[in-house]
């Protein structure tokens, strides 16, 4: 779809698809972060039993990260303009998530801050395919 055919208040397919699968991506890749953190007895806090809401973290501080990156999935394949906006926030709060893991988790963090990095750059790169307002 060219540019002139495109809605004023739609993110171009194109680049709709290289977010959603951004978002695909980083979803398996904190997955496996969350994993190895487990088995390696540095678990993330969003992931660790004696988390600050106890036995109910895991649970809990799974959905809120895991429900974020849905969000910005949905969000992308939806095509909505502000698509790379909403996703470069999620992006900064899973990078904020890992930090908070620094001290504890450092391995573990500095992927998850990898992986945040790489979905806001695709935000960021995501910017080119919304169209113009005529």
């Amino acid at each position: 779809m060219s540019s002139a055919q495109l809605s004023s208040t739609q993110l171009s397919s194109t680049w709709s698809r290289l977010l959603a699968a951004s978002w695909v991506l980083a979803a398996v890749a904190h997955g496996f972060v969350s994993v190895a953190s487990r088995r390696t007895g540095k678990s993330l806090w969003w992931v660790d039993s004696d988390g600050v809401i106890g036995a109910a973290t895991p649970v809990l501080g799974a959905a809120v990260v895991y429900l974020a990156m849905l969000a910005a999935f949905v969000i992308a394949v939806r095509r909505i303009r502000r698509a790379p906006f909403f996703s470069a926030f999620v992006a900064l709060g899973l990078a904020a998530s890992a930090l908070v893991d620094l001290p504890s988790a450092a391995g573990s963090a500095l992927v998850g801050l990898a992986t945040s990095g790489a979905a806001l750059f695709s935000s960021v790169a995501a910017l080119a395919g919304v169209a113009e307002r005529h």
